[in-house]
């Protein structure tokens, strides 16, 4: 019988609601739990009768930044916010630090400043407030270093540059609450805790290592904010149990930090005056370290300061131009643009402290001196120059031992380091092997014990009893894995000062105080100071009084010998004179290629001729009678023949024999013959380098105009031959190893003296460049003669780059006939390859005459011929021709 329908309407209900129950039932129990907060165990403070902290608990100026300012009451906390000086951090630590006891203080934020855009790389967050404490003496940027530990308005923690989530985002009008809980009978002893608004942001944070035991100051940092700081000794935001403030602290669980105001009440400038990389930030660090109040005020500690305050800079902050004025390097305008050192230098002096301004180049320069001490013209200051220069004391010597132990030191462990590094790569590597032979020889093993069971199942089908063999069963046998060594670790070797080092006074570093163009530049104009110029008092460190003034003197003449001049430009006598030079050769090598032209002619006409003689001989032989005309004729060819050649004898000369010195005319040594006649390519490079290192030292005396300048060192002879004929000068490409070297090729013209300084052997001034042709060609000669002994030594090995770079002084390579003048082709003759001129016709030294010698000879009539040092046209046909005339070159 079928249910009624509301019967069955319900009985269904009723089931779906109960396969429903187990669900809702499921849901509740899957339901996530809401974590309980941990327990408080931070407890009431307990009511005290011991004497209290009378001292007030503020801000003194020497434990702020620059860029602080402070509201007359002195809790009232803001930044400067113009300029680059904007994205650095501003930090104050309060004079009264904490040893023992659960204390806290206070921050609220006033107010974020709106900036411009800092999204760019190299800057970091706009809006930063860190709340926290640190030890005496440490950085006063919260988070750099290991001497203090905060929280920020980001909800972080941060100690030693590292940073931790911990804590809460705090916006403006919060109130950022740090605790301090050193007390030992505390469940919570020696952490650290923030609450925000009163309410606890983050649990309790133990305190590092560094921190624990010592001293703790509370302190804050900020960027483009304003705060309010509050050390009590009523909270702004009551914590959930009460704690004592700072300014509430016993008096015996407090240590205050004091700066006495000078008694006669003017705070100090001090200037070091010391000479480039001779202990001038290493004596600055002594100072610092034995005067704690005294505010740095360099680029370094600017550079510091933009490194503390997490600001990106390229290649990293530890790498420097120079140590004085290194580059910034920032990649934002406001950053590079030395705002930040125009705001520290205008509100240094407004500011009661005592400063040490470092400033090497300036502090060594008169007018820069001015320009400094002008800046603190305040009669709240007084003005020192501590002259740190000369001898230096024991002390001081002791430290720099042992930073220069320091450093080699590093060095070695470095060195260590990456040898263990190479070991271990190299053992990797090992095992490896070994693992992949492993592998081989388990496989070849499976596969001999498969076909030793099929040989053996053969067998036993066969009846046969298979014998194994010892190879077989040796297979068999585990193989024994050899114990791993275990690795001893070594301890990095101790490094030593050797005895050169342990007389070091100073510590040789990579980066130099200055740069080398500012170094150049300056380094003449260097001077000690005198109280003339508006110094209160000048203190001497090291050397005293006037043998002072005999030390910087000194200096600066080796530094004239040793530095080079970056800004030296040659002269207007140089280029004059390198402009005749280049005349002058070309015009050798015009009256070589000529020469060499005539030769070939002769040699090519006395070939002809003597074909001429053989074949008339030859048909006289066949025709033994003939007419005698024709025998006539043959006889007064034959004389023509004979007297040309006795013209040609009288014209030759013993070449060999020649004196080099004695020749007057070098165009001319005889029968039209040039001294340079045998030159080859690497002969035109070394007379080219002969005057070339003349000229350059002759120059670069004129030029300077100093005479304590004697000359160039050789340790600047490339930079210099560069700066004059702008190409390079290597001693590779001479085929020797050094620069003295190369002025040992050619000793007959410089030398180099015992101050390694390159000195010329010839008169600047000369009328005539012959000497130069003349040397050479006695180098030559003397060279042939030594490589004919079996010198092997006496040969040049000048590279492709050496006669490339003297081309314009040796004959140039053109295929072609090429009409225009001044171009050198290579032509077969019968005697060899020469390299021949194409012809002057046009833009040349020869202008084309006419007459008889215009073909083959040089002017003919009327022609125009430039021979320098006395070449001279008395011979018509032979030089200019009739009515030709000839300039002199000197």
């Amino acid at each position: 019988m079928a249910e009624p329908a509301e019967k069955r309407q319900k009985t269904g209900e009723g089931e779906q609601a109960e396969e429903k129950k187990p669900d809702a039932e499921m849901k509740e129990a899957e339901a996530p739990k809401v974590a309980e907060p941990p327990k408080e165990l931070e407890v009431d403070a307990p009511a005290c009768s011991k004497p209290k902290l009378k001292e007030p608990v503020t801000f003194l100026t020497p434990d702020t930044t620059l860029n602080l300012m402070q509201s007359a009451q002195g809790n009232v906390l803001m930044s400067m916010n113009e300029g680059g000086i904007r994205h650095f951090f501003a930090g104050a630590r309060a004079n009264v630090g904490v040893s023992k006891g659960r204390y806290m203080f206070e921050v609220k934020i006033m107010e974020f400043v709106n900036v411009a855009d800092a999204s760019h790389q190299s800057l970091a967050a706009k809006n930063v407030v860190r709340v926290g404490f640190s030890t005496q003496g440490s950085s006063l940027v919260l988070g750099s270093g290991a001497e203090n530990i905060c929280f920020d308005s980001a909800g972080a923690m941060l100690h030693n540059d590292v940073r931790t989530l911990a804590g809460a985002k705090c916006f403006r009008d919060s109130i950022m609450t740090v605790l301090l809980n050193l007390d030992k009978d505390s469940p919570n002893f020696n952490t650290v805790s923030l609450f925000k608004d009163g309410k606890r942001a983050c649990q309790p944070q133990p305190l590092p290592d560094s921190l624990k035991g010592k001293t703790l100051f509370p302190h804050v940092s900020f960027k483009n904010a304003t705060v309010h700081v509050n050390f009590g000794a009523v909270p702004l935001a009551p914590l959930p149990f009460t704690c004592r403030m700072v300014q509430d602290a016993t008096k015996a669980d407090t240590s205050a930090t004091k700066h006495e105001a000078p008694a006669d009440g003017k705070y100090e400038v001090v200037y070091p005056v010391s000479l480039p990389d001779e202990g001038t930030f290493d004596w600055l660090d002594t100072f610092l370290e034995k005067n704690k109040s005294y505010t740095e005020l360099s680029d370094r500690a600017i550079l510091n300061w933009a490194s503390q305050s997490g600001l990106w800079r390229q290649k990293g902050h530890s790498v420097k131009s120079c140590n004085d004025r290194p580059d910034k390097n920032f990649q934002a305008p406001e950053l590079n643009d030395d705002s930040v050192r125009k705001a520290v230098y205008s509100i240094a002096p407004l500011q009661a402290r005592n400063y040490i301004v470092m400033e090497v180049k300036g502090n060594l320069m008169e007018d820069e001196r001015k320009l400094l001490l002008d800046r603190f013209r305040s009669p709240a200051f007084k003005k020192i120059a501590c002259v740190v220069v000369g001898e230096p004391t024991v002390e001081f010597k002791k430290h720099s031992q042992k930073l220069i132990l320091q450093q080699k030191q590093e060095a070695s462990d470095k060195q260590f380091n990456a040898k263990k590094l190479e070991e271990k790569r190299k053992k990797i590597i090992e095992q490896k092997q070994k693992e992949m032979e492993k592998l081989k020889k388990k496989a070849e093993k499976e596969k001999k014990q498969k076909e030793r069971e099929a040989k053996k199942k053969a067998a036993e089908e066969k009846g046969e009893k298979l014998e194994e063999e010892d190879e077989e069963k040796e297979d068999e046998e585990e193989e024994k894995e050899e114990a791993e060594e275990e690795e001893k670790e070594e301890e990095p070797p101790k490094a030593e000062l050797t005895a050169e080092e342990k007389k070091m006074s100073f510590v040789k570093r990579d980066t130099k105080d200055l740069t080398p163009v500012v170094m150049s530049a300056s380094f003449t104009k260097f001077t000690l100071p005198t109280k003339d110029e508006g110094f209160d008092d000048i203190k001497y460190e090291w050397t005293k009084g006037a043998k002072c003034d005999e030390y910087v003197k000194k200096w600066i003449l080796e530094r004239k010998l040793s530095m080079r001049i970056e800004d030296l430009q040659p002269s207007t006598w140089f280029n004059q004179q390198w402009a005749k030079w280049q005349m002058a050769v070309k015009a050798w090598q015009s009256k070589l290629a000529e020469y060499k032209t005539v030769v070939a002619k002769k040699a090519a006409a006395k070939a002809a001729k003597e074909a001429k003689k053989a074949a008339a001989a030859k048909k006289a032989a066949e025709k033994k009678e003939g007419d005698e005309k024709e025998e006539k004729k043959e006889d007064t060819e034959a004389m023509e023949v004979e007297e040309e050649e006795k013209e040609e004898e009288e014209e030759s000369i013993d070449f060999e024999a020649l004196d080099v010195f004695g020749v007057d005319d070098i165009l001319n040594v005889g029968a039209e013959t040039p001294l340079f006649k045998e030159y080859q390519m690497e002969d035109w490079a070394m007379l080219s380098l002969r005057f070339e290192l003349h000229i350059l030292a002759h120059a670069f005396r004129k030029d300077v105009n100093d005479p304590e300048r004697m000359g160039i060192h050789l340790d600047h002879l490339a930079f210099y031959y560069n700066r004059y004929f702008k190409k390079t000068l290597s001693p590779k490409d001479y085929g020797v190893e050094s620069f003295k070297e190369i002025v040992d090729l050619v000793n007959d013209s410089v030398y180099v003296t015992p101050k390694s300084v390159l000195e010329s052997q010839l008169d600047g001034e000369m009328e005539t460049f012959a000497v130069f042709p003349k040397l050479t060609e006695e180098a030559r000669r003397y060279r042939g003669l030594r490589l004919a002994l079996g010198e092997e030594s006496a040969q040049l090995k000048l590279s492709g780059a050496a006669l490339q770079g003297n081309r314009q002084n040796a004959p140039q390579k053109q295929w072609g006939n090429n009409q225009g003048g001044g171009n050198w082709q290579q032509k077969q003759q019968q005697g060899g390859g020469n390299w021949q001129p194409v012809g002057y016709q046009q833009g040349g030294y020869k202008q084309q005459g006419y007459g008889k010698s215009q073909q083959g000879k040089d002017g003919g009539k009327g022609g125009q011929s430039y021979r320098p040092y006395g070449w001279g046209g008395n011979k018509g046909g032979k030089a200019s021709g009739k009515g030709g005339w000839t300039d002199k070159w000197y």
